[in-house]
């Protein structure tokens, strides 16, 4: 980009955010048409983004969900689902991936203050006592130690901020959403890392990994504004899985979501936005009526399909209204 055009680009991102912060915010909001589910992660005190760029800072989530309040119409998932939109504002829904701890002490409390309704999508890792998800296992021990690693017999060094295969050069995190999908195949992974570094004990990285536990789930659960739905059991790479393994896990995180809400489980976001034509059939058929993909569809899918809806991730990648910009940008 020529430097004139990055001077304006910027310059226009900071009028966004000071107008969208003031009392002018409605003139921010009269550019904004259409409807829009948004995916967040985590909302942790700083945003930090050491580790990866998933969790907003409490300060923006807080300025975020103010203006979506103020001059938009925040509906709940099901009324998104079902068209129940204000045909005079942008129509959005709120929701997070992951089942964060600091979603339970960080947005709850944002949310209900703004009355706002959002839909929160756990896995039922606690189920089987693995306290961290893959992803930012792998995220923040990457971060931490450049070892050469053994997995499985494959040999794996750091370049850059990935780590990569001696044998087919692919990145890990390829490997591991598409070749090796399979729980199992995280767990070795994550005794790799393990002989390296240590890092769940460290309180101001736990903020960025550490879940909800069971207590805390029935509790956000008993919301008047939040609701709970499925994100997979083990978060894994559904669509990458044989499919009838996907399913079962779909059913296994249905049943235990609902031993803790007492309320039928009806929704699920994949993750990472895996999935196949087949598998959403299956998964409605299983009860799960209303699904979710991540930023994009995977198989040309029409923005009005009733089987699966796209969403549109906040990252910290800008300043704090801009964030919320930004993702609206990329359904434009």
């Amino acid at each position: 980009m020529p430097i004139a055009a990055k001077i304006f680009s910027k310059v226009k991102r900071i009028a966004n955010e000071q107008v969208a912060g003031s009392v002018l915010g409605g003139i921010i909001a009269k550019k904004i048409s259409g409807n829009y589910i948004l995916m967040y992660h985590g909302v942790s005190k700083t945003g930090s983004t050491r580790f990866n760029s998933r969790h907003a800072s409490i300060v923006c989530f807080r300025k975020q969900i103010a203006f979506l309040k103020k001059y938009c119409s925040v509906i709940s998932l099901t009324d998104f689902a079902d068209g129940k939109f204000d045909p005079d504002k942008p129509n959005f829904a709120v929701t997070f991936d992951d089942g964060y701890l600091n979603n339970f002490l960080n947005a709850k409390p944002v949310l209900e203050d703004y009355r706002c309704p959002a839909t929160f999508f756990i896995t039922g890792l606690n189920e089987v006592n693995d306290n961290i998800l893959w992803a930012d296992f792998v995220n923040i021990a990457t971060t931490l130690t450049n070892a050469e690693l053994k997995i499985d017999g494959e040999t794996f060094r750091k370049q850059g901020n990935c780590y990569f295969s001696q044998d087919s050069g692919k990145s890990i995190y390829e490997i591991i959403k598409h070749q090796r999908a399979d729980y199992q195949y995280k767990l070795k992974v994550k005794e790799a890392f393990a002989n390296h570094v240590h890092f769940q004990d460290d309180m101001e990285v736990k903020e960025y990994w550490q879940l909800m536990n069971d207590q805390q789930i029935a509790e956000t659960s008993h919301s008047t504004y939040i609701k709970i739905g499925s994100h997979g059991y083990y978060h894994n790479n559904l669509g990458s899985l044989p499919h009838q393994v996907a399913v079962d896990e779909l059913v296994r995180s249905k049943k235990y979501l609902e031993s803790l809400v007492q309320y039928e489980i009806q929704e699920l976001a994949y993750p990472d936005g895996s999935y196949t034509p087949q598998l959403v059939q299956s998964a409605r058929q299983s009860g799960l009526k209303i699904q979710l993909a991540a930023d994009h569809f995977l198989f040309n899918e029409s923005p009005d399909n009733t089987n699966i809806k796209k969403r549109y991730g906040i990252y910290s990648v800008d300043s704090c209204l801009n964030q919320l910009f930004t993702a609206i940008k990329t359904a434009g």
